[in-house]
């Protein structure tokens, strides 16, 4: 109960107030109204309560693990994934404006360009190191127009699988 009293209080102090700090780790904008004013560096900005609004998003190199993925070769191999994403953050405008749940849009695209070049590839081409190159530049390209710069996407773990069948089929029918 206090602590929402706290957190509303705070909200209220922030709208109040005609000054916002930016710090160095993140770029913002204003909007005014609702409606994109301006891009922010880092630094003092002076704003009208109640009718800006400043978002700020961090823009430093950050990192996201994807979690697994169970994957089928082109030569039939059952493979599980892990990777990680490397990325930055370079205009935060069309980040926080033009894409919903930036991170989870970060993530799926990897995920499904990893899933796509693994599919057509073979075991043995899964298992080399430019595998990660090739990731990389697709993943990079596809999220540049979401303002963000991919320094690096690499498969953390990458091992083949075996499945087991528990109960016969034939068991079942008479």
């Amino acid at each position: 109960m206090l602590d929402s009293l706290i957190q509303w209080l705070t909200s209220i102090i922030e709208h109040i107030s005609p000054f916002v700090i930016v710090k160095q780790y993140e770029n913002g904008i204003q909007l005014r109204f609702g409606k994109y004013l301006r891009s922010l560096e880092p630094g003092l900005y002076i704003k009208i309560p109640f009718v800006d609004e400043i978002l700020t998003q961090h823009v430093v190199l950050t990192t996201l693990s994807l979690p697994a993925q169970s994957l089928v070769t082109s030569d039939n191999k059952n493979i599980v994934v892990e990777a990680m994403v490397k990325y930055k953050i370079t205009d935060a405008q069309i980040f926080l404006l033009e894409v919903y749940d930036s991170v989870d849009a970060v993530s799926d695209i990897s995920q499904g360009i990893i899933k796509e070049l693994i599919m057509s590839s073979t075991w043995e081409q899964c298992r080399d190191n430019e595998l990660d190159n090739g990731i990389t530049k697709k993943v990079r390209n596809e999220l540049k127009k979401f303002g963000v710069y991919v320094d690096k996407v690499t498969l953390t773990s990458i091992s083949e699988i075996r499945t087991f069948r528990l109960i016969n089929h034939s068991i079942f029918t008479p």
